[in-house]
């Protein structure tokens, strides 16, 4: 495969750890509606939408959206802030971006939350773009997040550019772009669920994942 021109990378999972705030806020959601769900059962739910997750929990209708604003006054009140970059994340952005890689954020979580955590942990500065669920509801899935971030990049369509993930919403959206989807083993998804997804290629490390795209 040619090297990418530009990178656009989901955020949790794959840049970042932020499984202790997600689960914090879950459990609190779900507690103020008299409910709960073991840790494997909600580490499972971490990267589609919110209202996929929710649906999946048994909520319905008109009650996801409540809960989903539940789950983010929760987080914003303590969980966007309990979280850390993998190992080597730093590195690989840094040297993509001296290799004059353009790289972009495209998350299922919502926009503010994701450039307040990037600046937080102190990588902003390596992304051209962050792209994520829209405040006033006009991108909500992930192919609309991820077209969104092909824009801001400049970028019609997603030849000459790979989308790197950990789940199968990742995957899927890259390939409704013409993007390389590439899966990042080292969060929350199986290799089998990126595989069987179609990823094309997967790296077991963030130092993995530059070495293919420097190849």
């Amino acid at each position: 495969m040619p090297r990418p021109r530009f990178v656009v990378f989901d955020l949790d999972g794959t840049l970042v750890d932020s499984q202790a705030g997600i689960l914090r806020s879950f459990h609190a959601t779900l507690r103020d509606r008299g409910r709960s769900a073991s840790d494997g059962e909600l580490l499972h739910l971490i990267g589609p939408p919110l209202g996929q997750s929710f649906a999946r929990l048994g909520f319905a209708g008109d009650e996801i959206d409540e809960v989903v604003a539940l789950y983010r006054r929760y987080y914003d009140q303590e969980g966007v802030d309990l979280c850390h970059l993998y190992d080597g994340v730093e590195e690989m952005l840094e040297a993509l971006g001296d290799n004059g890689v353009r790289l972009g954020v495209a998350t299922a979580k919502r926009v503010d939350f994701a450039t307040r955590m990037l600046a937080n942990l102190g990588v902003r500065r390596f992304f051209a773009c962050v792209s994520g669920v829209s405040l006033d509801g006009r991108l909500t899935t992930k192919p609309e997040v991820v077209g969104d971030a092909l824009g801001l990049l400049g970028e019609h369509e997603g030849h000459g550019g790979w989308m790197v993930g950990d789940r199968r919403e990742d995957v899927l959206a890259a390939l409704a772009h013409d993007l390389i989807p590439v899966g990042a083993l080292w969060g929350y998804g199986s290799r089998d669920e990126l595989s069987e997804s179609g990823a094309r290629v997967l790296a077991a490390s963030p130092r993995e994942m530059l070495r293919l795209m420097s190849d």
